[in-house]
C-alpha cells in the first residue's frame, strides 16, 4: 500500500515537472510584459523598514499585488522570502525576519485561481522582484505559511532546476 502512494507520488511529480508541459508556459510568460509598477509606502513603513506595493500583471492579465518589507540599509545579497497570503494587510509581513536584515515579499492570488495559473503567478512575481536593480542578486525563498504549498513547491522545483 505504502508503495501505491509513493509509486503515485512519483509519477505526479514527474507529471507536474515535465519540461514539455512547463517549458512553453515559460516561454510564453517571458514575452508578455509584466507592466511592473512599484509605490513605496511609508505609511506603512517603519523605522529602519522600508515597505513598497508591487502592482504587475499575471501572464493572462490578472492583476497581481504584493507587499514587500526589507530593511532600509539592507545587503543586496540577502534572502527574500516570496510568499502568498490571504490579504495584503502589514500584520501579514513577517516583521521579525525583516529587522533580522533579510526581506519579505507577500501576494495574494486572484480569487478562483488554477494551480499552474497560481505556479506561473509565483514565477511573475519572482521574475518582477529579481528585475528590481537592488534585487537582482538576492536568494529568493519560495516559502507558505502552510507545510503544503502546491504552487510555491512546484515553482521551488522549477528554480532548482534551473528553468527559472
Amino acid at each position: 500500500m505504502a508503495s501505491d502512494a509513493s509509486e503515485s507520488r512519483a509519477s505526479l511529480q514527474s507529471f507536474l515537472l515535465d519540461p514539455d508541459y512547463w517549458t512553453p508556459r515559460l516561454r510564453r510568460l517571458e514575452s508578455i510584459p509584466r507592466h511592473l509598477v512599484v509605490l513605496p509606502r511609508p505609511d506603512l513603513s517603519r523605522p529602519g523598514i522600508e515597505v513598497s506595493e508591487l502592482r504587475l500583471r499575471a501572464h493572462d492579465g490578472e492583476r497581481l499585488q504584493a507587499l514587500l518589507g526589507r530593511p532600509a540599509f539592507g545587503l543586496e545579497e540577502a534572502p527574500i522570502h516570496v510568499r502568498p497570503c490571504a490579504g495584503l494587510a502589514p500584520e501579514e509581513l513577517d516583521w521579525h525576519c525583516v529587522e533580522e536584515g533579510e526581506s519579505d515579499l507577500i501576494f495574494r492570488f486572484p480569487p478562483d485561481r488554477r494551480l499552474e495559473d497560481r505556479v506561473l503567478d509565483v514565477v511573475r512575481m519572482s521574475q518582477a522582484l529579481r528585475s528590481l536593480e537592488s534585487i537582482a542578486r538576492a536568494h529568493l525563498e519560495l516559502k507558505g505559511r502552510e507545510a503544503a504549498c502546491d504552487e510555491l513547491a512546484i515553482a521551488a522545483l522549477l528554480q532548482d532546476r534551473g528553468w527559472i
